[in-house]
């Protein structure tokens, strides 16, 4: 399995985090929407940057958002205990791909 370094920049120190006891996972809700688009969403909305460990695109590359060893932003109450992780595409109207779900189930 390779992850894809993103190079993310974050505007504040990441909070380091000890190791985390559950993995969840997310959908984007934009069917296309990339790394580099929910970096930007995450910064309009005055946040740290990009809120997940990983995005888990269509064709089941894997990019790296937060190192894992830091605290996520993607679920409030969770955050400081779990690994975040995005898939792009939006589950409430579309399936997921074999190949997209081979590469989660691979990170996990």
């Amino acid at each position: 399995m390779k992850i894809l370094e993103t190079n993310l920049i974050f505007k504040n120190n990441l909070k380091k985090m000890n190791k985390p006891s559950m993995i969840i996972i997310h959908h984007a809700a934009h069917s296309s929407a990339n790394v580099y688009d929910i970096y930007r969403w995450h910064i309009e909305n005055g946040w740290n940057g990009f809120g997940y460990h990983f995005l888990v695109v269509k064709d089941g590359q894997i990019y790296r958002g937060r190192p894992e060893n830091t605290v996520g932003a993607h679920t409030k109450s969770y955050n400081n205990i779990s690994l975040g992780i995005c898939m792009q595409g939006n589950y409430g109207v579309e399936e997921i791909s074999q190949i997209q779900f081979k590469a989660l189930t691979s990170l996990c």
